[in-house]
C-alpha cells in the first residue's frame, strides 16, 4: 500500500519519524502525560526580550546567528506565552527550528580524519643529551622552565617557534589563526587582539560575576 507524500521540506520525513519513535519510548516509559503549562511568567517575558537582544547583538557582530541562540530565542518566546493557542504556535516554531538545525547538521560534510603522525622515539644518544641539558640548566642560578626548555631544544638541535610563529596563533588556545575561518566562533583573529574569535566569544559569554581570564584580566 502506498501513501501520499505528506512532507515537502527535505529532511522532514526523517525528522518526524525520529520524533515519533522518541514519543513511543516516552509513552512506554511514562504513559500519557498531562501537566500544567507553567508559562507566561514575567521572568520568561524578560528572558524572551533578552534572548532577542542577544541574537541581534550577535548578528551585528558576526556574519550570522548561531543555532543555539536562535533556539533559545524561540524557547523563551514560547515560555512567555500564557494563551494556549499562542503557546501552541510558538511550540511549533520551536519544533521547526529544531528540524532546521538537525537538517543543517545532517547536511554538513564530515571532516576527513587527519592522519595522526607517528610519535618519534628519541634515540639513546638524544635522550642522554636531553637529560644532561636539563641537569645542567636546572643547576644554574635563576633557571626557569624557559631556560631549561631552550637548553633541551638546543641539545636536540630543534628550532623553537619564532616570534612570528607565536604571533600567528591565539594567545589563549594556541590554535593558529585561520583567516578563512570567519564563523562567529571561528579561529580568525579577533580585530587587532592576540586572541581568536572563539576565545573572545567564550570570554564574553561567561556569566560569572567576578570572571577573570587571560583575555579580560
Amino acid at each position: 500500500m502506498s501513501y501520499p507524500t505528506l512532507f515537502t521540506t527535505p529532511g522532514m520525513k526523517t525528522f518526524a519519524e525520529q520524533v515519533d519513535a522518541e514519543r513511543q519510548q516516552q509513552i512506554a516509559k511514562f504513559g500519557e502525560q498531562h501537566h500544567p503549562d507553567g508559562t507566561g511568567a514575567e521572568y520568561y517575558v524578560g528572558m524572551a526580550d533578552e534572548a532577542r537582544d542577544t541574537v541581534e547583538r550577535f548578528v551585528a557582530q558576526h556574519s550570522g546567528p548561531e543555532w543555539a541562540l536562535v533556539l533559545l530565542e524561540e524557547v523563551y518566546e514560547a515560555l512567555s506565552e500564557s494563551d494556549p493557542a499562542k503557546l501552541r504556535t510558538e511550540l511549533v516554531q520551536v519544533a521547526a527550528v529544531c528540524a532546521a538545525w538537525i537538517a543543517d547538521i545532517d547536511s554538513r560534510t564530515p571532516a576527513k580524519a587527519q592522519p595522526v603522525p607517528a610519535r618519534r622515539v628519541l634515540t639513546p644518544n638524544e635522550h642522554d643529551r636531553a637529560w644532561h641539558a636539563i641537569e645542567g640548566a636546572a643547576g644554574n642560578p635563576g633557571a626557569d622552565p624557559s631556560t631549561i626548555l631552550n637548553a633541551v631544544l638546543h641539545a636536540l638541535q630543534i628550532e623553537a617557534p619564532t616570534a612570528a610563529d607565536e604571533q600567528a596563533r591565539c594567545a589563549k588556545c594556541r590554535t593558529p589563526f585561520g583567516p578563512a575561518d570567519a564563523r562567529g566562533d571561528g579561529h580568525v583573529r579577533h580585530g587587532l587582539t592576540d586572541y581568536c574569535r572563539r576565545c573572545v566569544d567564550r570570554c564574553h559569554d561567561n556569566e560569572i560575576a567576578d570572571h577573570r581570564c587571560v583575555i579580560c584580566a
